[in-house]
């Protein structure tokens, strides 16, 4: 096991801003590409520029608008945003009247593509998603990242199996353009990508879920209190705790409003309370079933906080 994965995850302290800068003191200088890359989904990012306005300076921001009619409204807002870097997915066109920096092609682009829109495009990124199996002679020249998938097992319909740590080090070692890693990349997964020789991530629910823990709020309530995600537009999300004895919490209720469903809203009120329940010194009554079942899925959030005796 690598060093740098062990010590992350002892200290189970890292999100997936500090893996990236992690991966960007490792390699330096792989690529002038920002290593923390947010990729944008119709279904899973329905906001996708509510969430570009909270990542940070440096990010990348590759907007798959998938023929959105407001696709050109979206972009512009986009590229308005300060700090970060905007490729536009398979669109050439757009990424031109918007000013955007650059392009994230397909795999099924040919190197006559590539060619063409880096003669009419010198100064723009141009990044693309690697052929699946993947093949080092098959790849396009004249790229500045090849994004490679899936490393981690991924709700994505299109992500396919997984070649985990092993595979993705390799395919890295064999590459002579900088490698960025792609699917099922979450705060849990991305300490394992350190010393694989990738020079960053993408991910999409992985970067909604850690910004909706960072907004997430505790309040006192009659009985105890319960953590809050407010958003603009949509009802809360919340999860309460009633005190149930001495430093002892009942965690018995967990609603999340249907327009929040499938951003990991429910997954992040409980990885919250559990860190709050830990620094707090006290226990956790799980009679919630999303709770428990949590608890039970992830056995280091249930760590020293889950009351099994009552």
């Amino acid at each position: 096991m690598p060093a740098s994965y062990a010590h992350y995850s002892e200290n189970k302290s890292y999100s997936l801003r500090n893996i990236a800068q992690k991966l960007r003191a490792e390699n330096p200088d792989a690529t002038s590409l920002g290593p923390f890359v947010f990729m944008t989904d119709p279904q899973r990012t329905p906001d996708p520029v509510g969430i570009a306005r909270k990542l940070p300076k440096g990010a990348v921001v590759i907007y798959r608008h998938f023929g959105d009619e407001n696709r050109a409204a979206i972009a512009r807002q986009l590229r308005d945003i300060d700090g970060i870097t905007l490729l536009i997915g398979n669109d050439p066109e757009l990424a031109k009247s918007v000013q955007a920096n650059g392009v994230h092609m397909p795999r099924l682009a040919s190197s006559e593509d590539i060619t063409k829109i880096r003669r009419e495009n010198p100064d723009w990124i141009i990044t693309q998603a690697a052929p699946k199996p993947f093949n080092v002679d098959a790849l396009n020249t004249g790229l500045d990242a090849i994004f490679v998938s899936a490393i981690f097992p991924s709700k994505s319909p299109s992500a396919g199996s997984a070649i985990g740590i092993d595979a993705l080090t390799q395919i890295t070692a064999s590459s002579t353009t900088p490698i960025y890693a792609l699917g099922g990349v979450t705060a849990e997964t991305a300490p394992r990508l350190l010393e694989s020789g990738v020079s960053g991530f993408a991910a999409i629910e992985g970067i909604v879920k850690e910004i909706v823990m960072g907004e997430i709020t505790t309040e006192e309530t009659r009985y105890g209190h319960r953590f809050v995600y407010r958003k603009k537009g949509h009802a809360e999300a919340e999860l309460t705790m009633a005190r149930a004895g001495d430093n002892i919490f009942n965690a018995n209720h967990t609603g999340v409003p249907k327009s929040m469903g499938g951003q990991g809203v429910g997954k992040a009120l409980i990885k919250v309370m559990s860190d709050h329940a830990r620094e707090n010194g006290y226990t956790v009554i799980p009679s919630c079933p999303f709770v428990a079942a949590m608890f039970k899925r992830k056995p280091a959030w249930a760590q020293d906080v889950w009351e099994k005796g009552v």
